[in-house]
């Protein structure tokens, strides 16, 4: 009987001695779970606790609005057109800004495209490029803005406002597009020689235009074959050796001095056929 109640008794403490194994690590791994949870409590509420603080400070509002990039559309237009203003949500405007880049952009057509940064820690700075002004039409009173993408701006003026090329009489915005792809196909330098561009409007040839040279030279030419053609205007100019006239290159290459002719009209018959190769 004794031997039989030892061996219960040990029985008793190994089921004792293996319920107990590892207990201290389980202790540690429950207190780590707890130290856990209590850390991230108290990271969230100090996360909200600090954004509350943020949206309610001014660093949360937007301080200065700036523009960079502009060259012939101004800064207050850009900001005025984007409908955004001082003291607004930061954040709550930058994310519209796709629909604020839409609106500028509408108001705005010599915008080309639009960037917007958020610089320091609240001032918005709207980066802009520009559609370039590539010359001017005129209705004989007021000046409109020609793009480079052939869009005449609605903007009245009373003047122009650069060394461009003044295009008259063009009333069909198809003719007027074929002729800025022509006159886009220049070089500079002959570009830069061209003071206006009248749309004849010939029986003849409903594309015969005459352009006006800064040397006080004419040029009547066909807006198809414009490119083609003046591209020789500098070689012409030293075949005649720097005479003022009529040079008419819609088909050939013939020259009028305007010393030969009364009031500067043109007359075919008057008029001689131009040896490019003698002044070479």
């Amino acid at each position: 009987m004794k031997k039989n109640h030892h061996h219960s008794v040990t029985n008793i403490k190994e089921l004792y001695t293996k319920k107990n194994i590892g207990s201290p690590s389980g202790k540690n791994k429950k207190g780590q779970m707890i130290k856990i949870k209590w850390t991230v409590l108290v990271l969230f509420f100090l996360t909200m606790m600090f954004s509350s603080i943020y949206f309610i400070s001014p660093y949360s509002q937007i301080r200065t609005i700036s523009v960079s990039g502009t060259n012939e559309v101004f800064d207050q237009e850009v900001i005025d057109s984007s409908g955004v203003h001082s003291g607004e949500s930061l954040w709550g405007t930058y994310f519209e800004r796709k629909a604020i880049f839409q609106n500028i952009k509408s108001e705005l057509p010599q915008v080309k495209n639009v960037k917007l940064y958020i610089e320091g820690l609240n001032n918005f700075r709207f980066e802009i490029s520009e559609l370039k002004t590539v010359a001017y039409l005129t209705d004989g009173e007021n000046y409109y803005n020609i793009l480079e993408d052939g869009t005449t701006l609605k903007k009245e003026y009373t003047a122009t406002g650069g060394n461009l090329p003044t295009f008259i009489g063009f009333s069909d915005g198809k003719v007027l597009n074929q002729m800025l792809d022509q006159y886009n196909e220049l070089d500079d330098n002959v570009k830069a020689m061209i003071s206006e561009m009248e749309w004849i409007q010939n029986d003849r040839n409903p594309l015969l235009v005459k352009a006006y040279m800064n040397n006080g030279n004419e040029i009547l030419a066909s807006i198809p074959s414009f490119a083609e053609r003046m591209q020789r205007y500098p070689q012409l100019v030293r075949a005649v050796e720097g005479e003022n006239g009529l040079f008419d290159l819609e088909a050939g290459a013939y020259f009028l001095p305007f010393s030969t002719e009364d009031d500067q009209k043109y007359d075919e018959e008057n008029s001689v056929e131009i040896d490019e190769t003698s002044n070479e």
